[in-house]
């Protein structure tokens, strides 16, 4: 009842004169990487010490979790190697390797098709790893970003060739092709031998004990493959002249570039009873210089730039793979200028790029709160546990938790993501740690780093220190960071301006990544922890709601969380009530980023710098 109601009112309120212009002409994003599962089904692996099972029932259960959770655009295959001839003839079971599932996108039928066979594994047979390396990379042809990922549990029992001479031998040719491994109860005899294949190959050695562990472990190796950040959004291209010819934008995400060193104009409407939301991450393709800024401003056209809604920036200290920006305008008609016919103009500052950069993407998220909204009440994501707990990959599909603590394992480079929903009066405190393995190669800049958003996507100061990072400065072990506590307060009723970004009740986001690492530590597989904690009494009061559209500001990927926050509910449709306006497209693959290395000397002086711009940055909206 309330949703019919909502939409039609909704409609009438924001509906446009014109829609955003869509644009194929989308910011460049590479596509996922091939990858080829090989597992090992020799008679070993029917050995029953993995936490209570079998190696081989292990095994079945972490592949199986891997195809359930492989988006579908990600083209993965299935090589086994010991799985048909149970004999004592060393030819025939040296040649014992089979492609079980040609390299291919995991569609619902291909997922089908896949379970069945790995439900009906034997192990049986010799370890021709050496052999299956060499057909493994025949299997993900000969272009594009390719892995394989071999999950093996002790020595090749038929060489030659030698693994690590097919794994030469494969890297001279000059294939693009890395080799991620996984040894399953391996003994040290054979670790040597799995560890090769990965270094020569530029790719990653994890150990696993039981179900648990390779599970996590195989998971984080195929997300390397697949995912880092994934900007999502409708396609739109921003005016670079001005507010004049500017595409008009609704509530909902938008996928725009950078391009040079220009900014982004679009118009948006708002009445003067309404407030406006404009928050704008611009997603590091190869990594950002450390002092770029982004910004966000609005308010009517004029004849400067918009700004008299809202202005806020923010300042890249060379940590993450973003640079995210958002912001407000106040309550109440009589604090903001309106705008003629109620048309107003967006402003994304580009202090990012430079001229000659190639394009970079840039969600622009857009929403609007006012009594409509208010009244729809805020939908927010259930919170998850366990396996179903593991990050995503952007604010979109940011993983929704409680308070508790979250473990999994993440490969350097990636930066994954979780939000948590608080309310005005609580305390959040964010504890990430980090297990550093001793032969772990740092280098001087290499730190834990843990960021927490606000609602407004705008990175928050973790503690009073103002450091993003704790260097390890050479340490291995436990490594720990601590982000609070902070107390939730209302920008609206704040009685102070130095609330450290925590003034905004809502959605927070934290992230957490390894960060400035050196080359060779890529793709190496740590454990992490994350502790949340939330304290305090939420207090009674009307924090807005905004909304954002509907699918046009939500993930759906398949281990991905849905929903953005402090949102609205439609049943599914725009601000119009047309339910094809939302951005239904795929969601391209934002190529990670890590930033570019700087000296430790640099370090305070950046962290001191970077504050007091952004609180000059607060002030000026």
């Amino acid at each position: 009842m309330l949703a019919a109601v909502f939409l039609p009112l909704l409609g009438a309120l924001l509906s446009p004169t014109a829609t955003a212009s869509a644009s194929p002409a989308a910011p460049e994003v590479p596509k996922p990487a091939r990858i080829n599962l090989v597992l090992d089904l020799s008679g070993s692996m029917n050995e029953n010490d993995a936490g209570g099972q079998t190696r081989l029932a292990a095994a079945k259960q972490a592949v199986t979790r891997i195809i359930d959770t492989a988006p579908e655009q990600a083209p993965l295959g299935l090589r086994v190697y010991g799985a048909t001839y149970p004999g004592q003839d060393r030819r025939q079971g040296c040649a014992d390797t089979q492609q079980v599932l040609p390299v291919t996108p995991m569609d619902r039928a291909a997922r089908a098709d896949t379970k069945k066979q790995v439900a009906d594994f034997k192990a049986v047979g010799f370890t021709p790893i050496g052999v299956s390396l060499r057909e493994a990379a025949k299997d993900l042809g000969t272009s594009g970003k390719r892995r394989i990922v071999l999950v093996s549990d002790g020595d090749d029992t038929c060489a030659p060739p030698q693994p690590c001479e097919v794994a030469r031998e494969l890297k001279v040719k000059g294939i693009d092709l890395a080799v991620d491994v996984i040894g399953f109860r391996t003994p040290s005899s054979a670790r040597a031998q799995l560890k090769c294949i990965a270094d020569v190959t530029d790719g990653s050695y994890a150990d696993a004990d039981d179900a648990d562990s390779l599970t996590a472990n195989l998971g984080t190796l195929f997300r390397k493959g697949w995912r880092t950040y994934r900007a999502t959004g409708k396609p739109v291209d921003g005016s670079l002249n001005g507010c004049d010819d500017a595409p008009l934008v609704t509530p909902g995400q938008y996928l725009d570039k950078f391009t040079g060193g220009r900014d982004l104009y679009y118009k948006v409407k708002k009445r003067p009873d309404q407030r406006l939301q404009v928050s704008a991450t611009a997603v590091a393709e190869e990594g950002y210089s450390r002092g770029s800024i982004i910004s966000v401003a609005a308010g009517p056209a004029g004849d400067g730039e918009p700004r008299a809604w809202l202005r806020e920036f923010d300042q890249s200290m060379g940590w993450a793979n973003i640079i995210s920006a958002g912001g407000r305008s106040k309550p109440g008609a009589g604090n903001e200028e309106p705008a003629p016919n109620d048309v107003g103009c967006i402003l994304v500052e580009n202090e990012v790029t430079r001229s000659g950069d190639k394009p970079m993407p840039v969600e622009l998220l857009v929403g609007i709160a006012d009594k409509t909204t208010q009244g729809a009440g805020a939908r927010t994501a259930e919170p998850r546990t366990g396996a179903d707990a593991e990050g995503g990959f952007s604010f979109n599909s940011a993983t929704p938790i409680g308070p508790g603590t979250h473990r999994q394992s993440i490969a350097v480079g990636e930066a994954p993501f979780w939000r948590v929903e608080l309310k005005a009066g609580q305390r959040l405190t964010v504890t990430a740690g980090v297990d550093i393995p001793e032969d772990f190669p740092g280098s001087v800049t290499t730190g834990w780093g843990v960021t927490v958003y606000n609602a407004q996507r705008k990175s928050t100061q973790c503690n009073e220190d103002n450091d993003t990072t704790e260097l390890l400065a050479g340490r291995t072990g436990h490594i720990e960071r601590v982000c609070g506590p902070w107390e939730i307060t209302d920008q609206d009723g704040a009685k102070s301006g130095d609330s450290k970004g925590y003034d905004v009740p809502g959605t927070y986001y934290i992230q957490a990544q390894i960060a400035e690492t050196d080359d060779k530590a890529k793709g190496i597989v740590v454990p992490i922890s994350l502790t949340v904690d939330v304290s305090g009494t939420a207090r009674s009061g009307d924090s807005p709601v905004f909304f954002f559209g509907d699918s046009a500001a939500q993930d759906t990927a398949p281990s991905g969380a849905h929903g953005a926050g402090e949102q609205g509910g439609t049943d599914g449709k725009d601000a119009t009530g047309d339910t094809t306006a939302a951005a239904k497209d795929d969601p391209p693959w934002g190529e990670l980023a890590m930033p570019i290395g700087i000296g430790a000397g640099l370090l305070l002086l950046g962290g001191i710098t970077f504050y007091a711009l952004r609180r000059r940055g607060a002030a000026a909206s």
